[in-house]
């Protein structure tokens, strides 16, 4: 089989160079075992070491022999440019290596030891190069003469962003002095941990030249604005702050703060490393299935969560490690003080990727249909069934419906079977509003859970297709709901009907067994989030 190596991160530790490669689409013999060569232009070779096939685990859980990570002692690799290849061991074929997005989202220039080091791609074929150099001040000459080299290769080959350095140069009389933070959520949204970390910044840091970025005729435009330093997505101003960003932090991903002709895929790969910005992932939610995050994809220099548990999962097969993990909790949850309950029960079910074509680049089909499928049955069913229209009359409630913002075209029901029942455009809704007020939450696997479970309010699961979700979008999964939610299971139309009822006649209160396991999750409950947060990303090398 043709070998595919691909880099997906590198680290130093101790004096070695840890490289860790991908044998994509590749399955190998747990026995097999494979070298890893630094070699320059001229053709010598810098360092050769050897390691054993390892078990990978993908996006959606599956497992294969695919992962390689060598370790290369630093000492032995003199100053200059080399490149990755991969060979099986007893085999004279040597494969170029090439380079994940999320390993060229993450290059700046390192210090190791008493030199740098940066990683590069190649300007024609992929392949990972590294280069290290001294520092003196003649060799700080030769490095900028490379890049500019480097520049003109890839104007050779049509590469995109090779303007990046020649504008930032021409541009830095024009920017403000100090680190420059750009913060930011979906291109037209104002209320998740981007804004709630934003606000904070503001109030505490009000002379630092920390933005946040959204559509200018965003409806939440208001929201951030009063604040001041919004610059709006895709304008001049944008697009040059974000050739001298320090910091880019977003709850979502940092694509959705890039300016609109900028193509998500050639950002990562050929402009994210010319700039050298520390990449935070706010996130939007704690994070229910860890296989879907991987380094190799995001290159996230810093990534938080809400207690030990889910540091462990996300640190267990992401390439994510110690100092890229920081148990902060969420930026929101500082604002999520309980309000007076109101008679709203919130239906807010999550999104299937199998539903949905792929998010980012070019459209394509889902692989299952949306008419007809499990989800659209049991939401479609369970709006319009006459019993849920009883209960809600019974004890004067209203249902709000909040569709997943990746579903919110699909989810469409033909028919409601009450007046009391809205659904709510996902984009424009107060959301934190409705977490914070809601008299209980029902969902499917919505993070939204630990809002309302950390707010107070009781939480059921409707897990209607649990066997075609895991399969399909979760993967594995650390928080286990019957062992650790925070309320109970049903998997029937019928049963969440029930569910309801019998939390009001209850009053909406929530028993004490789920009030221990809320407790076991969050590591703070102190609305100090926001500023662990800031002390966080100021720590990053």
């Amino acid at each position: 089989m043709r070998l595919r190596p691909v880099c997906e991160f590198i680290d130093h530790s101790a004096g070695r160079l840890l490289v860790h490669v991908h044998l994509r689409g590749s399955d190998e013999s747990p026995e097999s075992s494979f070298r890893l060569r630094l070699r320059s232009r001229t053709g010598y070779v810098a360092a050769t070491v050897e390691a054993p096939v390892a078990e990978r685990v993908n996006t959606v859980g599956r497992r294969s022999f695919a992962a390689l990570a060598f370790a290369v002692p630093i000492e032995r690799v003199p100053d200059g440019g080399f490149r990755l290849e991969v060979a099986r061991t007893g085999s004279t074929t040597w494969v170029p290596v090439g380079t994940s997005p999320g390993l060229l989202a993450s290059s700046r220039l390192m210090t190791v030891g008493a030199r740098r080091m940066q990683v590069f791609p190649a300007a024609g074929r992929s392949a990972t190069w590294v280069r290290f150099s001294s520092w003196t001040r003649w060799a700080r000459v030769v490095w900028a003469f490379r890049n500019v080299l480097r520049d003109l290769a890839f104007i050779l080959y049509l590469r995109r962003f090779w303007w990046v350095r020649p504008v930032r140069a021409l541009t830095r009389p024009f920017v403000p002095r100090g680190e420059i933070w750009l913060i930011g959520e979906r291109a037209e949204t104002a209320r998740d941990n981007g804004r709630a970390l934003f606000a904070y910044l503001r109030q505490n840091r009000p002379a630092a030249p920390i933005y946040y970025t959204i559509d200018k005729d965003s409806p939440m435009v208001g929201a951030v604005a009063s604040l001041g330093h919004v610059v709006w997505r895709s304008s001049l101003r944008h697009r040059i702050l974000m050739l001298h960003a320090s910091v880019l932090a977003n709850a979502y991903s940092i694509k959705h703060m890039l300016p609109s002709r900028w193509r998500p895929g050639a950002y990562m790969n050929q402009c994210a490393w010319r700039v050298g910005a520390k990449r935070v992932y706010l996130k939007h939610g704690v994070h229910l299935s860890p296989d879907a995050l991987k380094r190799a994809n995001g290159g996230y220099d810093l990534l938080l969560s809400v207690g030990p548990a889910e540091t462990a999962a996300m640190s267990a097969t992401s390439g994510y490690r110690g100092r890229h993990l920081r148990e902060t909790g969420l930026a929101r949850y500082d604002n999520l003080r309980p309000e007076r309950p109101s008679r709203t029960v919130l239906f807010m079910p999550t999104w299937r990727r199998y539903l949905v074509p792929t998010l980012f680049g070019s459209a394509s089909d889902a692989q299952v249909a949306y008419p007809g499928s499990t989800y659209q049955e049991f939401v479609d069913g369970f709006l319009g069934d006459p019993r849920l229209a009883h209960v809600l009359q019974a004890y004067d409630l209203r249902l709000a419906v909040v569709p997943h913002y990746n579903l919110a075209s699909l989810l469409r029901p033909e028919q409601l079977a009450s007046q009391r029942i809205e659904i709510l455009d996902g984009a424009s809704a107060d959301i934190p509003g409705l977490l914070r007020s809601s008299a209980m939450l029902l969902t499917d696997y919505s993070s939204v859970q630990f809002d309302v479970a950390y707010v107070g309010a009781p939480v059921v699961y409707a897990q209607f297709d649990r066997e075609e979700y895991a399969a399909g979008h979760g993967g594995t999964g650390w928080f286990d709901t019957v062992r650790d939610g925070f309320g109970p299971q049903v998997t029937t139309v019928l049963g969440a009907i029930e569910a309801i009822e019998r939390y009001a006649v209850a009053d909406f209160e929530r028993e004490e067994k789920y009030a221990e396991r809320v407790a076991r999750i969050f590591a703070y409950q102190d609305r100090e989030n926001c500023a662990r947060i800031a002390a966080a990303i100021d720590a990053i090398d």
